[in-house]
């Protein structure tokens, strides 16, 4: 039961009262109090990558409600966990979010209804309506409810995807070694290496050049230098560092023309370089004989435009090592 990962929403706080003991004197002899044990704070899985780990870091008797129909290319990016008030992990609330590749996002949170209401009809609520719940621009959502719980479904997808996905939801028992519905598995054999690429592509009088990529087992990385500077937000005292304004770049990355890949999380950003910005992409694990690496982005810095890369992933991996220190921020 979870998700509804509005990216940007309100996290709940958990408020956990522990009692103290305190001794008092009079005439001479101390009070005894014995000294009060407080309850162990509730088993919550915290933010997390792993739906498994999620699944099996829940308290006794929690049971998520999981898509178990998405469209191609959505997988499990993050997962959380909640206490609306008190310490009873059955009154809180569970978020799920599921992306496809940079800009499309499902996300659903369930909530207990011991500690909100909800209507038991479906709401469809398009995105710009005043009741809107979610954060992230350009979103709808469909709320609905089932004995105990309270379901808010997320989604830049149309209305008909949102409707199939939410009859599709059900809960998912942890078991043991079960991977549950959409939850990215690596490729058996990654490729490995390091590739010198120095490929462009130019539009709106931008110029943006892939450089470098780096294979390991765990995820590429992908060096691109976007031909646009980064300067402070605004001027400021000497003594003040200003951070540089964020390119703000969106691009789909594909191998061999399949679906859109997971931008991953971890070490990426961005780092001003005179009138040029280097960005860093962590992209997921490419499978071992993978031909080509396509990178398209569609904006930078508010800029519509098409610049589309193809990155050759059959030449000889370089010997040198990429450098890759301090971005600073992400992509």
């Amino acid at each position: 039961m979870h998700q509804g990962y509005l990216q940007g929403a309100a996290v709940f706080t958990v408020l956990i009262a522990l009692s103290a003991g305190a001794g008092c004197t009079g005439n001479g002899n101390e009070a005894s109090i014995p000294s009060l044990t407080p309850a162990p704070p509730p088993v919550l899985p915290p933010s997390t990558s792993s739906l498994l780990d999620m699944q099996k870091n829940l308290a006794s008797g929690i049971t998520l409600s999981l898509p178990t129909c998405l469209p191609d290319g959505f997988f499990f990016t993050n997962g959380m966990a909640g206490l609306t008030s008190g310490t009873d992990p059955a009154d809180g609330t569970y978020w799920l979010t599921y992306t496809r590749g940079q800009d499309e996002m499902v996300s659903l949170s369930e909530q207990s209804r011991n500690s909100t209401t909800c209507e038991d009809g479906p709401e469809y609520r398009p995105a710009g309506s005043a009741k809107i719940l979610s954060q992230r621009p350009g979103a709808s959502e469909l709320t609905w409810a089932r004995p105990g719980w309270c379901f808010t479904l997320s989604s830049t997808l149309s209305r008909k995807e949102m409707e199939a996905i939410a009859e599709s939801v059900q809960p998912v028992p942890y078991h043991e070694g079960v991977i549950p519905p959409f939850e990215y598995q690596p490729p058996a054999h990654p490729l490995t290496g390091n590739f010198t690429v120095n490929r462009s592509a130019v539009d709106q009088g931008i110029t943006i050049t892939a450089e470098t990529l780096r294979c390991e087992p765990e995820g590429c990385t992908a060096e691109v230098r976007l031909g646009i500077s980064s300067p402070p937000a605004f001027s400021a005292p000497p003594e003040i560092t200003v951070a540089p304004v964020s390119p703000d770049p969106h691009a789909e990355w594909r191998v061999d023309g399949g679906r859109p890949l997971l931008i991953m999380s971890g070490k990426g950003g961005y780092r001003p370089e005179g009138a040029t910005t280097l960005t860093f992409w962590n992209i997921e694990p490419l499978p071992a004989g993978s031909r080509e690496l396509t990178a398209s982005f569609s904006r930078v810095r508010g800029i519509s435009g098409q610049w589309l890369i193809h990155i050759p992933l059959n030449q000889s991996p370089a010997d040198e090592r990429m450098p890759f220190d301090h971005p600073v921020g992400s992509p």
